[in-house]
């Protein structure tokens, strides 16, 4: 495949070519190698790649790891954010705390007389014990959505940026900004039983919707070209959600806990794990489902070129997230009954799996159809899309690609890859939301497929899941195994008997050495 991509690209010439403007693409179509290609230097160019959300030319000349960590402006800013989020963490972990210490302290004198004063020692131990159970739930989610991350997997940066997101910044912007929208709320006198609620329904809806999707508007903006389907942006609104639930859990399941020890005095280890089966299990759909919402509205948005669409799309998905947000806080604040929302919070769960399992349909047959234009112009097999297009063919191509050594495994990945983010790029010159640039990048991606493809698993029929030659080995080893233990026997068996040295005495009835007695 390298040998026909280089036929494709034409031969070097001196005339630059302009890659904007009317018949743009015709003319870096028929462009000759090196021009209507960007390099490293060029800063027109790369400016148009990055308007087009396409990546980035870098310098041949630097390795891997000066390429994919030193310069790039990613991992500084994540590592950047990473750092906040610590910070973040910290001050709601002090503000929840001395809150705890407060509450305790003014009801314990006002039912017994005489306060009771927590200390962080006791804070701190409930709080790793609450944290592992909240862990759990987390854990269980974490492993679902990578399974549902991997037609075209968003990389770990972006998911760590998205779960950090919703765990620390969006906790801490809801935490303030509720605190301080409960006391506006509040009525006239010395106790307002339904302040609480009020703020659960009014105001918490749309504050946390719009905490938990700050990331995924960013994500969009600074990575868009690697955002590209549903399930992607389904994955990075869970995972801003269930970190925004996993820190939420931690601070219900301590104030509960904490409470029984100190005012109620009744089994904190029942009442916790009531608790934990309510929110950590049978209600722990709620902030991703609510987030997913507003997720589907961006997706829409990023898919079509209408700026109409583009602006309505997402302000309607975020207020389908508040408003059933405000719904799912309203019963639970107003009715006794949980049945209610369990049974109706896991129908909508399961009407977004069967959605989430047609999209995965559709993009798969999108897949087999933008890679069979490519075979039309002879620039890939004929069995490229109906081998890249299957999921479990991918993920049996990965797996014997894994069992023949790390080389082998890097090439599969790397050529999937490619043809994947070639597919999709086509769709979106189909979709009119990438301009001329958009060949350029066609162009790198069928060279690195044939780079990739010398040492790649390309097909799942006919390759064996585990390598001939491993069995060889085995047998190979199962004989040496065989031969060693026979020549050991063999040598026991013929040793011969000694006869006795002449004039050496025999023992009585003994006629053979050694005696019979020995």
């Amino acid at each position: 495949m390298s040998a026909d991509a280089d036929i494709w690209r034409p031969p070097a010439a001196t005339v630059p070519v302009r890659a904007t403007g009317r018949g743009a693409a015709t003319r870096i179509s028929t462009a000759p190698e090196g021009l209507g290609e960007s390099g490293h230097d060029d800063h027109p160019a790369q400016y148009r790649r990055a308007r087009n959300g396409l990546a980035l030319h870098t310098d041949p000349r630097l390795g891997w790891w000066q390429r994919r960590v030193l310069r790039n402006p990613y991992t500084w800013l994540a590592l950047a954010l990473t750092l906040g989020y610590a910070v973040l963490l910290f001050s709601v972990y002090r503000t929840i705390g001395n809150g705890l210490i407060e509450e305790v302290a003014a009801v314990t004198e006002e039912a017994y007389g005489h306060p009771t004063t927590l200390t962080w020692g006791q804070i701190n131990e409930a709080f790793w014990l609450v944290t592992r159970m909240a862990a759990a739930t987390l854990g269980v989610y974490l492993v679902i959505l990578a399974f549902i991350d991997r037609l075209r997997p968003t990389t770990w940066t972006m998911k760590w940026l998205a779960l950090g997101w919703g765990a620390a910044a969006a906790v801490f912007i809801s935490l303030h900004i509720n605190s301080w929208a409960g006391e506006l709320m509040r009525a006239e006198g010395p106790v307002d039983p339904s302040q609480g609620a009020r703020a659960a329904i009014f105001s918490a809806p749309f504050v946390e919707e719009a905490a938990k999707a700050t990331v995924l508007f960013g994500l969009a903006i600074l990575m868009r070209r690697r955002i590209v389907s549903v399930h992607q942006m389904l994955t990075l609104a869970s995972l801003s959600a269930l970190g925004f639930a996993f820190t939420e859990n931690i601070v219900y399941y301590l104030r509960v806990y904490m409470y029984s020890v100190t005012i109620y005095q009744t089994d904190a280890q029942a009442e916790l794990n009531s608790l934990v089966l309510m929110r950590g299990v049978a209600m722990s759909f709620g902030h991703p489902l609510f987030t997913g919402l507003t997720a589907l509205g961006l997706i829409v948005a990023l898919m079509n070129r209408s700026k109409l669409v583009r602006v309505l799309a997402p302000a309607a998905g975020y207020l389908a997230a508040a408003f059933g947000h405000m719904l799912f806080n309203g019963i639970a604040s107003l009715s006794n009954n949980s049945m209610i929302l369990i049974i109706g919070g896991w129908v909508a769960v399961l009407a977004l799996v069967i959605y989430t399992i047609f999209r995965y349909v559709h993009q798969c047959r999108n897949i087999r159809a933008r890679l069979g234009e490519y075979v039309q112009l002879g620039w890939l097999s004929e069995s490229d899309p109906s081998e890249f297009s299957r999921i479990f063919g991918r993920w049996r191509m990965a797996l014997s690609a894994l069992l023949r050594g790390p080389r082998v495994f890097r090439a599969t990945l790397a050529l999937q890859r490619s043809l994947t983010e070639l597919a999709y790029l086509r769709d979106a010159e189909l979709r009119g939301t990438v301009d001329a640039m958009a060949i350029e990048r066609e162009r790198e991606l069928i060279l690195a497929a044939g780079q990739a493809r010398v040492w790649a698993i390309d097909h799942a029929a006919g390759v064996p899941l585990i390598p001939p030659e491993w069995g060889e080995r085995w047998r190979a080893f199962r004989q040496r195994r065989r031969d060693a233990f026979a020549e050991r026997l063999g040598g026991r068996e013929n040793v011969q008997q000694w006869a006795p040295p002449t004039g050496a005495p025999v023992g009585a009835g003994a006629g053979s050495w050694p005696p019979t007695a020995r």
